[in-house]
């Protein structure tokens, strides 16, 4: 695990001065006792992590000097989770694993047998915390994307490797399919909500050029299925791009 991080979104500058507050501030001073004179880490979510120097702790925000900056300049290899909209819990289990398993993206789409379609501003505000909170964490220096989509009907061309969970028995295994892929282009993966996709729904996925694998001899729940294809999916990224 690393050491304690903040996150600050916008660009870092070697010598930079900034105030963090809000979430972050109340993370450094009430919950982490930080002191002025003490060094922190600080991500951006953009590929950047700095070392900062606390100049100044006030009433609601502290002042941080930027001192040590590391940037990874790569990106990894394209990865997007596509997620039929499933009950709150599951998506806060899935936005968090999805992050430390590689995720770089994910779309949310209002499937036909979807409990809701739209989320309220706090329901986006608290996603949005789970990304950055699982991204410190583990490790990763760049955010995972947050895209809500149309249904699957509207999806944009996809110029990728793209799947999606398929129960049919003649469906082929997944990991069959992926190591025949080419890794270069990055994988798609569109996992269905609760209920599973409609028959309109498989049709068009496989419209859009999907194609319906297997993930397991069982019938897997939304955010088992969403964690199973992302943790094969990461393998086979890291084994083939490392």
């Amino acid at each position: 695990m690393p050491a304690e991080r903040y996150f600050y979104p916008n660009p870092i500058v070697q010598g930079q001065t900034i105030t963090l507050d809000g979430e972050e501030f109340h993370h450094l001073v009430h919950v982490c006792r930080a002191r002025a004179g003490e060094s922190v880490e600080i991500v951006n979510g953009l590929g950047v992590l700095a070392k900062a120097k606390i100049e100044q702790i006030e009433k609601k925000q502290a002042v941080l000097q930027f001192s040590e900056i590391t940037e990874q300049k790569t990106a990894s290899p394209v990865l997007i989770l596509a997620q039929g909209i499933p009950r709150m819990n599951h998506l806060e289990l899935i936005l968090e694993k999805g992050t430390e398993l590689g995720m770089s993206e994910i779309w949310l789409f209002p499937a036909k047998l979807s409990d809701r379609k739209v989320f309220s501003e706090n329901q986006m505000q608290r996603m949005r915390t789970i990304l950055i909170n699982a991204m410190k964490q583990c490790g990763r220096l760049r955010l995972p994307k947050l895209s809500i989509m149309g249904p699957v009907k509207d999806w944009p061309s996809i110029e990728m490797n793209a799947y999606f969970g398929d129960i049919s028995p003649n469906a082929p295994w997944f990991i069959d399919e992926l190591q025949q892929s080419a890794p270069g282009i990055g994988v798609f993966f569109c996992v269905g909500p609760e209920s599973g996709f409609t028959d309109e729904e498989h049709h068009a996925l496989q419209t859009h050029g999907l194609t319906g694998v297997k993930l397991n001899a069982n019938i897997l729940r939304t955010e088992t299925a969403a964690i199973a294809s992302l943790s094969l999916i990461s393998q086979f990224l890291s084994r083939t791009n490392g």
